[in-house]
C-alpha cells in the first residue's frame, strides 16, 4: 500500500501526519513523497480560517480519479458528512480524535466502497508517538503535551473540532524526550492548544515543574512550547524559565487584540494590562526574552480606536514576528452569530497597515544584529542556492549562509545583512 499525507495547518496537525504515516509504516505501507505515486491521499485538514478551509476542497478537486482519498483532522471533525456531500471523491472520514485507527480506515477502503465517517470524541489520551523515520524533521522534535480547549473563545473553532482539555501522562512526556534526545535531536517543542495549562494530577505535577524537570534530564541544547494562552499565566513559569539556559528565551504568546474591549467580546480572559504586565514581568527577569504572538484584524464591532489599541500593543511589545489575519466567521462559534459588521476592504487595509509596522519593527531590530554572532541551528540546505544552508537562532528568526556544515549542527553565525523576514551571515565557526 503507498499512501501520501497532505498536511495543513498548525505544528499538531503536523505532528498527527507523524504519526499516522508510523502507523502506516510499522503495517508496511509506503510513504510516497508525491501524491502521483501513491494509491491512497490522506488529506490532514485545517477548519481555523474559511480561507484554509476551502484550500482543502480545491485539492480534493485536483486529485486523480483513481486515488483513494481520507480526510482527516479538523475539517473532518467539523464538517463530518458534508464533506462527502460537498466532494463525492472522498471515500472516508477520519475526525481528530480517530487517527490511531487509520490502519483499520485502509482496510475498510480496499475490500469495499462504503463511505464512513469516524468522529467521535474520546477523553483518554491515546499513547502514540512517531519513531524518528516518520517524523518531518532530524533536528527539531513535536511533543504533544495536550490537547483540545475549554476556552470558547468566540471565534475559536478549536473545541468543536479538537475537543475538551486532555493531558497527556508526565511519564510518557519524559520516555518521548528520552527516545528524541538518545536519537540525537537538537530540539524539541512541547505541544498543546494551551500548553501552559497541561497538568498531571496523579502525579501532581504542573507545567512550569514538567519544562524544569525536561530542562533537567533531557540532552537537548532547545525546548520550545507552542501555544501559551495569557489568562492562564503562572509566576512559576517564568522563574523556571530564568534558571534553564536550554528552555529558549522565546514564547509565543497570542494576543489576538489590543483592545480590552475586544478581548471581552473574544471571551478572552484577560485585559490588554494584564497581558503587558506578564510581558513586562518576563522581560525584567529575563532581559533577552522574545516574543512572537497572533493577531485578528476586523472582529466584529472592532473601531478604528481598538484597531490604534493593537498597533501600539505591537510596538511597544516589538514582536519577532506575528501571524496575522482578517476575521474569519467560522461555524459553530459564538461570533458566528454576530453581525460581520468591519467591511472587507477596512479588514484588508488594517490587516495591510498592521503588518506594515510589524515589517517596520522587525527590520529595525535586525539591523542591530549586524556584526554580531549568533548562535544558529541548521535545519536543511537552502534549496535555492548551492552551498548554502538555512537555520534559525533561538528566537526563531532565519538565518542564511554559506557552509559545509549538515543540518543538526549549531554554528556561529556573523551577520551581515538584514531583511525584515530574514538574516544573512558568515558561519566564522
Amino acid at each position: 500500500m503507498n499512501f501520501y499525507i497532505k498536511t495543513y495547518g498548525c505544528q499538531m496537525n503536523v505532528n498527527d501526519s507523524e504519526k499516522i504515516r508510523h502507523i502506516l509504516e510499522s503495517r508496511g505501507g509506503h510513504h510516497c513523497q508525491n501524491e502521483s505515486q501513491a494509491d491512497i491521499i490522506i488529506i490532514n485538514s485545517c477548519a481555523v480560517r474559511e480561507k484554509a478551509q476551502e484550500k482543502i476542497f480545491s485539492y480534493i478537486g485536483r486529485i486523480s480519479s483513481d486515488k483513494k482519498i481520507i480526510v482527516a483532522g479538523c475539517v473532518a471533525q467539523s464538517e463530518k458528512k458534508a464533506i462527502l456531500s460537498r466532494s463525492p471523491a472522498v471515500d472516508f472520514i477520519l475526525g481528530t480524535h480517530q487517527y490511531s485507527r487509520i490502519h483499520s480506515v485502509i482496510d475498510l477502503i480496499a475490500n469495499q466502497n462504503t463511505k464512513e465517517v469516524w468522529a467521535g470524541f474520546t477523553k483518554k489520551w491515546v499513547e502514540l508517538y512517531p519513531d524518528s523515520e516518520s517524523r518531518t524533521s532530524a533536528v527539531s522534535g513535536y511533543i504533544s503535551i495536550m490537547e483540545g480547549c475549554n476556552n470558547f473563545c468566540s471565534y475559536c473553532i478549536v473545541p468543536f473540532t479538537r475537543g475538551r482539555e486532555k493531558y497527556r501522562p508526565y511519564e510518557k512526556i519524559l520516555e518521548e524526550a528520552a527516545y528524541l534526545s538518545d536519537k540525537g535531536y537538537k530540539e524539541i517543542v512541547l505541544l498543546g492548544q494551551n500548553v501552559n495549562n497541561w497538568e498531571d494530577r496523579i502525579n501532581r505535577k504542573t507545567f512550569p515543574q514538567l519544562l524544569g524537570i525536561l530542562a533537567e534530564k533531557t540532552r537537548v541544547r532547545w525546548i520550545r512550547f507552542i501555544t501559551s494562552y495569557p489568562g492562564y499565566f503562572d509566576e512559576e513559569l517564568i522563574e523556571v524559565m530564568s534558571q534553564y539556559k536550554n528552555i529558549t528565551r522565546h514564547i509565543h504568546f497570542p494576543a489576538q487584540s489590543g483592545s480590552t474591549r475586544v478581548l471581552k467580546k473574544m471571551n478572552r480572559s484577560y485585559r490588554r494590562k494584564d497581558y503587558i504586565q506578564i510581558v513586562n514581568r518576563f522581560k525584567r527577569k529575563i532581559p533577552e526574552m522574545k516574543f512572537s504572538s497572533d493577531f485578528i484584524v476586523g472582529f466584529p464591532g472592532e473601531s478604528r480606536y481598538d484597531f490604534q489599541l493593537t498597533l501600539s500593543l505591537i510596538r511597544h511589545v516589538e514582536y519577532e514576528s506575528v501571524f496575522s489575519f482578517v476575521y474569519s466567521p467560522r461555524n459553530y462559534t459564538r461570533s458566528f452569530l454576530q453581525p460581520d459588521n468591519v467591511p472587507l476592504e477596512v479588514k484588508k487595509d488594517r490587516l495591510y497597515e498592521l503588518q506594515k509596522i510589524q515589517e517596520e519593527i522587525q527590520l529595525k531590530n535586525n539591523r542591530k544584529l549586524i556584526g554580531q554572532i549568533v548562535e544558529v541551528l541548521i535545519t536543511r540546505k537552502n534549496p535555492k542556492r548551492q552551498g548554502e544552508v538555512i537555520g534559525r537562532t533561538e528566537s526563531h528568526r532565519v538565518v542564511n549562509f554559506r557552509s559545509g556544515a549538515l543540518a543538526g549542527e549549531f554554528r556561529p553565525v556573523l551577520i551581515e545583512n538584514v531583511g525584515p523576514h530574514s538574516l544573512r551571515g558568515v558561519d566564522i565557526g
